[in-house]
């Protein structure tokens, strides 16, 4: 399937860590207008970017052994993105960019798999972090599943962070059914571990 290279990441200065810790909370309530491609950009180099090619292909993330058994995929609704159309794409970190692999919505289908929480439905986009977990247990055996979900809470706390500082809101959604996310997003090693629908919050006072 085709790739789509991702805009270079912009860095902002704009609030610091203290500040989007103090302003980090769940949002369910969503305004239905498109997100950018900037935006997603930026969500998804936090989640799992590329921080240099020389030292171990090292990522924003910590991973055990560097074994990074973590995967972003994105579930982008009919007009979700701006310059992005709807289906369902693959974080490619090394390469910054997205691979598509649906053309699909599957915008009801998720919130109807997530036990019809409706709020899905108006998120520009939702990731799901989903894990790969024989690449850490090669390593360190049963162990390595721990490890796996450590570095799968980092990364959700990243996106949640991130979001914050472009003005977004997200929440952490553990509550679906597992064989229906892995059938929507073809999962055929990956294992489905949380889904964050990204998108702006209705609340004009969010983030105030």
């Amino acid at each position: 399937m085709e790739k789509i290279q991702l805009p270079y990441r912009s860095l902002s200065n704009k609030l610091s860590l203290n500040e989007t810790l103090q302003k980090r909370v769940s949002c369910r309530n969503f305004d239905p207008r498109a997100l950018f491609m900037q935006q997603l950009s930026n969500i998804l180099w936090a989640g799992q970017g590329l921080i240099s090619k020389q030292h171990d292909m090292r990522h924003t993330v910590p991973s055990a052994g560097a074994t990074y058994p973590i995967e972003l995929l994105v579930a982008v609704r009919k007009d979700g993105i701006e310059e992005l159309d709807p289906g369902i794409y693959q974080y490619i970190s090394k390469e910054h960019a997205l691979k598509r692999l649906s053309n699909k919505d599957l915008n009801e289908q998720m919130s109807r798999a997530c036990f019809n929480q409706e709020f899905i439905r108006k998120a520009g986009a939702s990731i799901l972090i989903a894990s790969e977990d024989s690449r850490t247990t090669r390593r360190y055996g049963d162990r390595g599943e721990r490890y796996v979900d450590m570095e799968a809470g980092a990364a959700m706390q990243n996106i949640s962070l991130e979001a914050v500082e472009m003005g977004l809101g997200t929440v952490i959604v553990g509550a679906f059914d597992d064989g229906a996310v892995k059938e929507l997003f073809d999962l055929q090693e990956l294992k489905p571990l949380g889904i964050m629908p990204i998108g702006y919050p209705r609340d004009k006072a969010f983030y105030a």
